[in-house]
């Protein structure tokens, strides 16, 4: 109970600089921002790179032999890292971005009540997993079904706020104007910034533009389907973005107490144990 009860008091860090953004980000210089920016990539890239090893090294114990050379190639080098670097920049441009510009009261109230139900699943998840899954890979399992299960209980929640937001009605003009209006509502002191949000407001603009058109002949159900799709597809990673970013937090509070996963060296000697007695 201790731990979960610190887990919480960590969680509301991120939490707090998220809310700090939506207060005062628009006003931030470019500067401020990137290292805003570099410092949620960071945290998210912490907790991507190291579930990452743990995917690699239960892939490699599985299905290669310990003295493959293969297995010493693909033991996760500069390319694993770099895909995962490269998905905790775009995620933190997302996050970045969209709280900047989140003023839905009801949404921010979903993501604070997220931080308690995520530690809670992760510890009755990781108890019942204890006596199932090897120590070795059991922070990597637990983290990906509590990931999942959270964001399937949020999601909804974060989905039914948003229709109590209202929309501008967009029926009535074209989607050149409907885009060039929301872009130029966005103000902010950064241009860095300002064209990142412009890009965003076109893409709800696009989306409410679609939703809302009744168009002459078979497509108009699809057209209307398009657009909050889109909206949906949006508001999905947004939320996926924040989960990475906590999961992130609590990786770095207790990596001290991850489980070092074996090397190669270790591997091939245990393999060729058994491989003598036979013999």
């Amino acid at each position: 109970m201790r731990r979960l009860l610190n887990d919480m008091l960590w969680l509301l860090l991120p939490f707090a600089i998220l809310l700090a953004l939506n207060i005062a980000g628009t006003g931030l210089p470019t500067g401020p921002l990137l290292a805003v920016w570099l410092l949620l990539t960071a945290v998210m890239f912490a907790g991507l790179w190291t579930r990452a090893l743990s995917r690699r090294h239960a892939f490699l114990s599985a299905y290669m032999h310990a003295g493959s050379v293969w297995r010493r190639r693909w033991r996760g080098g500069p390319l694993l890292a770099g895909a995962q670097l490269v998905q905790a920049a775009l995620l933190a441009v997302v996050l970045l971005v969209a709280v900047v510009r989140l003023d839905d009261t009801a949404a921010w109230r979903v993501l604070l009540v997220g931080l308690p139900l995520l530690v809670l699943l992760h510890g009755l998840l990781r108890r019942w997993m204890v006596p199932h899954v090897s120590p070795l890979y059991l922070p990597e399992l637990s983290w990906r079904l509590t990931l999942r299960l959270n964001f399937l209980l949020m999601f909804p929640a974060l989905a039914l706020a948003a229709l109590y937001v209202s929309y501008p009605a967009l029926a009535e003009v074209t989607l050149k104007q409907a885009i060039w209006n929301e872009m130029i509502r966005q103000e902010a002191s950064s241009q860095a910034l300002l064209g990142l949000m412009q890009v965003a407001a076109a893409k709800d603009a696009l989306g409410w533009w679609l939703g809302q058109q009744l168009l002459p002949g078979l497509g108009e159900p699809l057209f209307q389907l398009g657009g909050w799709l889109l909206l949906l597809a949006a508001e999905g990673l947004f939320l996926w973005s924040y989960l990475v970013l906590v999961a992130g937090t609590l990786d770095l509070v207790h990596w001290r107490r991850r489980p070092p996963l074996p090397t190669l060296t270790s591997a091939v000697e245990n393999s060729k144990g058994p491989v003598g007695e036979r013999g």
